[in-house]
């Protein structure tokens, strides 16, 4: 029976692959993007990545224009609320956004500091200087006191009547969109690559988490942490190798790379990527790999990406990376809706 069901997953597995067409229509999903934004010195890169999956699945419905710009801020608040660091995952971020809706970026902007402490910002003190413990290190994370999320409309227009405002916005949100019924209710979001590749080649963009090995990347850590030189050009272009076991980039990241989070727009898997990694022995290695994902970045358009094109079509912010790099390192997200 063991073998049995064994060999019905590879066959069904097989079955995926071998139905999917080598390349997607990457610019149509492009087409459902919205403005490639920064978050600039915070941890907040899966806030973008959800926010900016959602408001390009509401455009792809037809449920929203394309000038559709939420707000990170409110995304990050929500994520913050019950926690003690900065960092956030997909999976809770649909919770939240399906269970408190959310706001338009014109009505909390996003504010790309970090709070350490109540004297880094002049807005910190005011807004969580009367917190303690937990709670006000939620705030420091989230620019908002974490209380008042759940506090009644009485209390919250005694503290905070802005904020009294941006909830009910939210609500409204919800409401309007009904997002209870029509972002799906589950355990986890996760997918596997087979499903997320599906996804593509339908026309609809999902999420990868990974962990940076800054070499593959050459962000500016690589020469930091004494990778490798730095080769400026391939991070202008957006163009992201893989980490090959025996390599600087693996040995050092396994321990030193921070996560990541992007939104995968396509793939391609005739494409090759030329690289070339300084290994553990101290001798160089070029290689080459078959296979692109193609995503949208939360860096900004003035430095990785910047000089990125897609079929003669300047995309700056944008990239592509190694299926290799995700399909064995990182991981992969959707958001179903109704």
């Amino acid at each position: 029976m063991k073998f049995l069901i064994l060999t019905l997953l590879i066959f069904t597995n097989i079955s995926v692959e071998a139905k999917l067409p080598p390349r997607n229509d990457t610019e149509q999903i492009i087409s459902y993007m919205t403005p490639v934004k920064s978050q600039k010195s915070r941890g907040t890169c899966t806030i973008f990545s959800t926010t900016g999956l959602f408001e390009a699945l509401l455009i792809k419905k037809g449920w929203a224009k394309h000038d559709i710009d939420l707000s990170e801020e409110w995304m990050e608040y929500l994520a913050m609320t019950r926690q003690t660091d900065e960092g956030s995952t997909v999976n809770r971020n649909i919770k939240k956004l399906r269970f408190f809706g959310t706001i338009k970026e014109s009505t909390w902007p996003y504010l790309g500091v970090k709070w350490p402490d109540l004297d880094a910002h002049p807005l910190a003190r005011p807004r969580c200087g009367h917190l303690e413990g937990d709670n006000l290190l939620a705030c420091l994370w989230g620019h908002r006191d974490p209380t008042l999320l759940r506090a009644s409309d009485a209390i919250v227009l005694s503290k905070d009547e802005e904020f009294y405002h941006m909830r009910e916005e939210a609500r409204s949100f919800m409401e309007t969109y009904d997002l209870r019924k029509n972002i799906i209710k589950l355990k986890s979001y996760e997918i596997d690559k087979d499903n997320a590749k599906k996804l593509l080649s339908e026309g609809t963009p999902v999420i990868a988490g990974l962990k940076l090995y800054y070499g593959s990347w050459n962000h500016s850590k690589t020469e930091k942490f004494n990778i490798q030189p730095r080769e400026k050009q391939l991070w202008y272009k957006g163009i992201v190798g893989f980490p090959l076991e025996g390599s600087k980039d693996r040995k050092i990241c396994d321990e030193r790379g921070g996560g990541h989070s992007i939104i995968l727009v396509g793939y391609d898997d005739k494409v090759v990527i030329k690289t070339r990694l300084l290994m553990e022995n101290g001798k160089w290695k070029e290689v080459s790999h078959r296979g692109v994902y193609y995503f949208k970045n939360s860096w900004g358009v003035r430095g990785f990406g910047r000089d990125f094109e897609l079929n003669g079509q300047k995309l700056p912010g944008y990239g592509m990376i190694t299926q290799k790099y995700l399909d064995e390192l990182g991981r992969f997200y959707h958001l179903p809706m109704n």
